[in-house]
Parts: structure tokens; C-alpha cells; sequence
């Protein structure tokens, strides 16, 4: 985080009234001993010794930013309006990509089997959702690990604040989920992802091949963005030692923090997403790697829909075919 962005985070939380300075620590200390923690995943009593603060006060003042930082969920992290348009190179009416993540948790022994992923390590499951400019405008944590990508998504869309798709619009998801009204996912049984395609080093062959080309670089913007924000904050990168609760909202500060920084737009982001990208060219995947829900999605699939993105795909390889003519 640069110093300007730092002053104006302080003022922000001074100037909405969510904190304020006291005789005994500043604002400023207040944010620069929180971001320390987040930012390398620190212990209380390793950062009393940076600050010379006692424990005891570090842990009041880091309760105080949370929670004055999660006040500002609604004005970081919000859906975009139908009428906002970005543009998606092939992908006309696109407004975003949508996927799941696991951050690793620390939970009670008794809890652990919920918690568990499928790669036997104990996380939540948290749902993101992004635009291309790398801003995340929907987040839900605190699922836990074993739950599914549809479970999650179906908590999404019945929440008070639930997640809404505007008319005519649509999110890029990948296999696992259910091509459906407002979710355009990829072909299953197809190769999709780019490591695939850059090892294999051959042209798509038919319409599903190129549509499953050009839909992965696109949704790879989340898969980026996810790993842009892990690359900021070291605690979302391995387990913390507060309680689950405090966990999630945690979880909840680093996406805040993340929109925050990326309408910055930060110079040295470009430094980490180059790290990013290494370590995503790097992930191995093989075919149709994608492990399906076998439970029923949120979203339904109808022939109308089946049909859009068919339609989608040829018109694409007709095009794809002529212009190489």
C-alpha cells in the first residue's frame, strides 16, 4: 500500500466517524499495526515488539479496525448496475466472472470434518465475484470447506443480500457450475484450461474448442484476481489463530482492502500479478479436471440457454474459420 493510499484510508475512517484518534494511539498506528498483521499474518504479542504496545492494547485496537473497516462493505463491494458496461471481448452482454476459492481456517477439532475440502485441508469456501477490471463486486465467506460451489452459490442467491444477475446480463462460470440463465459456463468433456491449451501448443479443432479457449482467458480474470489478493495479505495464505467468527470477518476486510487498493490502481500490483501469473502457469490440470456437483445446482439448465451459448460458439468458429481463410 502506498503512503497516499494509507493517509486516505485514514481519513476516510476519520471522516465517516467510524474512528477516531485518542490520547494514547492515532488512527494512523491504529491502521499501520492492522495492515502489518494482515499483510504478513503476525501474532499480537510478535507486533507489540514493532509498536511497543502491550498486547492487550493491539488486540482492542485491531477489534476497533475490523470492525470499522466492515462498515465500509457496501460502499467497496457492490454489484454493478445492468446499465454499466465493460466491455468482454466475445462475449457481448458479459459483466463479470464468477468462482470459488478456499482459504485455509483454524476451527475446533469437533468442526473439522465440516470443514475439510476435498484436498483434505480444512478451509472455507468463499465465493467471488469480479469484473474485468479486476474489482470484486460480491464476496461471500464462511462456508465451510466441504460444502460445494453450488451449495455456496445457492446461499448466495438466497440471502437478504442476495446476489442478483441483471436482465439480460451474465456472469462467466466455469464447468462445475450450471450453464444456466445468467451463468454462461464452459463445454465439460472439453479441454479449457490455458495451461491445456500452451502445453498441447495446437488450434481449437471445433466450436467448443474455441469457445472454451476464449472463455477461459476471459474468466481468468478471477482466477487473477483471487490470487492478487492472496499475494497482499499472508494471512488469507495459511491459518490464523483467532476463532472462526473473527475469521470470516477478516476474510471480509481483505476483499474491502483489495477493491480499496485496486481503484488505486497501484503501480506495484503489476509486480504481483506477474508472480501470480507464474504460479498460475504453473498449476497442473489435466483434461476435464473439473470435479462435478452432483447435487442440485441453484441454477437450472434450460434448452434456451443451451441453445444461446451453441449459438454463441459457432457464430465465434465461423468467424475464428474465416478470418484465417
Amino acid at each position: 500500500m502506498s503512503k497516499q493510499s494509507f493517509l486516505d484510508l485514514c481519513n476516510i475512517l476519520i471522516e465517516k466517524h467510524l474512528l477516531h484518534d485518542t490520547p494514547h494511539i492515532s488512527v494512523s498506528e491504529s491502521l499501520a499495526l492492522f495492515l502489518y498483521i494482515l499483510a504478513h499474518n503476525k501474532r499480537f504479542r510478535d507486533v507489540g515488539g514493532t509498536y511497543l504496545r502491550s498486547t492487550d492494547t493491539i488486540c482492542r485496537h485491531f477489534s476497533l479496525m475490523l470492525r470499522a473497516i466492515l462498515k465500509l462493505t457496501k460502499e467497496y463491494i457492490k454489484l454493478p448496475e445492468a446499465r454499466q458496461e465493460q466491455r468482454w471481448r466475445w462475449f457481448e452482454n458479459c459483466i463479470g466472472a464468477l468462482d470459488g476459492t478456499h482459504i485455509e481456517v483454524t476451527v475446533p477439532v469437533k468442526d473439522q470434518g465440516r470443514y475439510r475440502n476435498r484436498k483434505q485441508a480444512i478451509t472455507t469456501n468463499v465465493l467471488g465475484v469480479c469484473d474485468r477490471n479486476m474489482k470484486f463486486v460480491y464476496v461471500l465467506p464462511g462456508w465451510e470447506g466441504s460444502s460445494s460451489d453450488s451449495r455456496v452459490l445457492r446461499s448466495a442467491l438466497e440471502r437478504s443480500d442476495r446476489f442478483e444477475v441483471p436482465t439480460g446480463k451474465y456472469y462467466l462460470v466455469d464447468a462445475r457450475y450450471t450453464n444456466g440463465q445468467g451463468y454462461l459456463a464452459s463445454y465439460r468433456s472439453t479441454r479449457y484450461h490455458l495451461k491445456e491449451w500452451s502445453a498441447q501448443g495446437n488450434n481449437p479443432t471445433n466450436y467448443k474448442e474455441l469457445f472454451n479457449l476464449r472463455h477461459s482467458t476471459e474468466r481468468n480474470v478471477i482466477e487473477r484476481t483471487f490470487g492478487l489478493l492472496k499475494k497482499r495479505w499472508a494471512i488469507l495464505r495459511q491459518p490464523s489463530f483467532f476463532n472462526i467468527k473473527i475469521q470470516v470477518q477478516i476474510i471480509n476486510v481483505c476483499f474491502i482492502l483489495h477493491n480499496f487498493l485496486v481503484e488505486r490502481r497501484l503501480a506495484n500490483d503489476f509486480g504481483l500479478l506477474e508472480e501470480v501469473d507464474a504460479e498460475l502457469s504453473t498449476q497442473v490440470v489435466g483434461g476435464d479436471s473439473f470435479e462435478y456437483d452432483n447435487i442440485r445446482g441453484p441454477v437450472q439448465a434450460k434448452t434456451e440457454w443451451s441453445n444461446f451459448r451453441d449459438t454463441l460458439a459457432i457464430n465465434m468458429f465461423n468467424d475464428y474459420q474465416a478470418r484465417r481463410d
